[in-house]
């Protein structure tokens, strides 16, 4: 891990067509990812992300200061690392930056309204995704599917059903590691089984998810080039067996990262009926 940004890949990272993910830490000590094409870095040690919407990652990094974070550029090059939350910013060089990027300035309906700093804790070196790799996890991960499934709580709803199984859309997970902080590996790998479940080969990145403790709380992201994401949370398990072992999320909670309304939507809020009789 490096301690620093170096400039070349500075400049990569802070290009507009790219994936930007934050995970933080949640109001249950478990991790949660958000998706922000803005993150990039400022400077050698420091990385930035302006906010055109809200969002409960805002919460959470404002107070459990600690992150991670990854950025995937279109050519699949990939960095990820770790950070903690510094201050915001209602003005200043950086909001006026993000407020004239093409992707912001004739977008009427969301400016940048706030820019948030971190201070860089580490960093990898850049880092390629195999795609025969990610096409080989996949391939394995289908073949597990009728093994793990499970749609007793119907959890997963027709559409993030639909999300999680596009072959072509992106997944990350993520765990807490022994500092605190929030780690992310890719699982693109990573499919739906029924309605409950989301399961993933160990290839590729399989010693990293070897790694994940039995039993902890993880979180997994979706997200495709629509710019459409859902997030579940829940209990990891390693399941399969010698010839095709996988990874398995017992999904407890969902939450819509999209806008216009960031929220959870499973399990669904209590419903409320009006007293008539006493």
């Amino acid at each position: 891990m490096n301690k620093i940004i170096n400039e070349k890949d500075a400049l990569i990272m802070c290009a507009d067509s790219k994936i930007g993910l934050l995970a933080t830490v949640d109001e249950t000590g478990s991790p949660h990812i958000s998706f922000f094409s803005s993150l990039q870095p400022l400077g050698f040690d420091y990385l930035t992300f302006g906010q055109f919407c809200e969002g409960l990652s805002k919460k959470f990094m404002v107070e459990r200061k600690q992150v991670g974070f990854l950025i995937l550029s279109p050519e699949m090059e990939i960095w990820r690392g770790r950070a903690c939350y510094e201050h915001s910013a209602e003005s200043g060089p950086e909001f006026e930056m993000y407020n004239r990027k093409p992707m912001f300035r004739y977008n009427s309906y969301f400016g940048i309204g706030i820019v948030h700093y971190f201070k860089l804790v580490d960093i990898t070196d850049k880092e390629i995704l195999s795609k025969g790799g990610i096409i080989g996890g996949a391939l394995k991960t289908r073949l597990a599917v009728p093994f793990a499934a499970a749609s007793d709580n119907g959890a997963l709803n027709d559409i993030s059903r639909g999300l999680f199984g596009q072959i072509d859309g992106l997944k990350f997970i993520s765990y807490l590691d022994n500092e605190g902080f929030p780690c992310l590996i890719p699982v693109i790998q990573a499919a739906n089984a029924g309605r409950d479940r989301i399961i993933f080969s160990m290839t590729p990145y399989r010693e990293e998810l070897l790694k994940i403790p039995e039993g902890v709380e993880v979180a997994v992201l979706f997200v495709n080039l629509k710019m459409e994401s859902v997030l579940v949370k829940g209990t990891y398990r390693y399941a399969g067996n010698a010839l095709l072992p996988y990874g398995r999320v017992d999904i407890e909670r969902i939450y819509n990262s999209m806008p216009p309304q960031p929220q959870y939507i499973y399990p669904k809020p209590l419903e409320y009926r009006k007293v008539v009789e006493f």
